[in-house]
């Protein structure tokens, strides 16, 4: 059998004490204790107040990691001259920076990806109807791409790189929708629809092992629902509900089972503050935002339950809020089992 050496080309340290000023991967063996341990991600994750963004929006796109995040689009403030916006902002994990112009002004659209390689699609324009414009960015300039089948808008859920995009749900030129279409880096094609006819949900995953939750469904079928499913490349299954309903919700998730969905509305207020996990089986309630709102930012695609961002959203009026999720490090001693 290979040992450690082999795999990685490093000893492991052997010590009589825990090292001090570790860093997030170190692994050594304690003679003392005789056990081998780890310094990394440990316990339960929570919300951090983070830098503000250089102006006040909602309903926009995000893409990236909570280290090199890319936001772009949404809704000023109401009482502006021009309530729809094409302003995109960088975050390099310490401040914000002004970006290349999207090729429209919108609100609530899709979006994937790196903030070296992000894209985005639908949402609502001006006048205030669903386009199927896509573009992508490539680190300093948008530029315009295929249009999607059907424009739709309204924070449809959406997941998978920018090569291998999947649009979920969104309202369409005739109200909500059930369509779903996928991107292969080159065109826009539509597939399996999804099980429910609605918008304003979450999505994380890949194209082959997705997933799709929360929204609103058929006006006059409920509204706000907790529902979640599964996308498996050609079809959808109902995956265990998340444990509250809601719509327009952040959401972040690179893995199927790696998903987060966070603020929405309604909640205790006009707005919520809850943030759920998936673990591919289940849903379950961690520490919630420190601000209600719904309509965040999220890096969609770069996002994880280790790290991630809520950014800016919907308290009435668009706000400049950043919060950051992070699970601390800590040092855990390997075991067997």
């Amino acid at each position: 059998m290979a040992d450690y050496i082999g795999i990685k080309g490093v000893h492991i340290p052997i010590v009589s004490s825990d090292p001090s000023n570790l860093t997030a991967g170190e692994i050594w063996y304690n003679t003392t204790s005789n056990t081998l341990k780890v310094y990394g991600a440990q316990g339960t994750g929570a919300w951090s107040s983070g830098t503000a963004t250089p102006t006040a929006m909602f309903g926009g796109n995000a893409a990236g990691t909570n280290t090199a995040a890319l936001t772009w689009g949404g809704y000023f403030p109401p009482g502006t001259p021009s309530l729809y916006r094409d302003l995109t902002f960088e975050w390099d994990g310490s401040s914000w920076t002004s970006g290349g112009t999207y090729p429209t002004e919108f609100q609530r659209g899709f979006s994937w990806g790196t903030q070296t390689a992000a894209m985005g699609s639908g949402g609502v324009g001006s006048p205030a109807v669903p386009i199927d414009i896509s573009a992508t960015y490539n680190g300093s300039t948008w530029t315009a791409g295929p249009t999607m089948n059907t424009g739709r808008a309204y924070s449809a859920a959406s997941f998978g790189p920018t090569t291998a995009a999947v649009a979920v749900n969104g309202n369409d030129p005739g109200g909500r929708s059930s369509y779903v279409e996928e991107f292969n880096g080159t065109s826009w094609t539509e597939v399996t629809n999804s099980p429910t006819v609605g918008n304003g949900g979450g999505g994380a995953g890949t194209t082959t092992a997705g997933l799709s939750f929360l929204g609103t469904d058929t006006p006059g079928a409920g509204g706000r629902v907790a529902t979640s499913y599964a996308y498996d490349g050609s079809s959808w299954t109902s995956t265990n509900a998340c444990n509250n309903s809601r719509s327009a919700v952040g959401a972040s998730g690179a893995t199927q089972a790696n998903a987060m969905a966070f603020g929405g509305g309604p909640g205790p207020s006009s707005y919520s503050t809850y943030t759920e996990q998936f673990d591919g089986t289940s849903w379950t309630e961690v520490a919630d935002l420190s601000t209600q709102r719904s309509a965040i930012y999220a890096p969609l695609g770069g996002g994880s339950q280790l790290a991630s961002m809520a950014i800016m959203g919907d308290t009435g009026v668009g706000n400049t809020i950043v919060e950051e999720w992070a699970v601390p490090d800590a040092t855990k001693t390997v075991t067997s089992s």
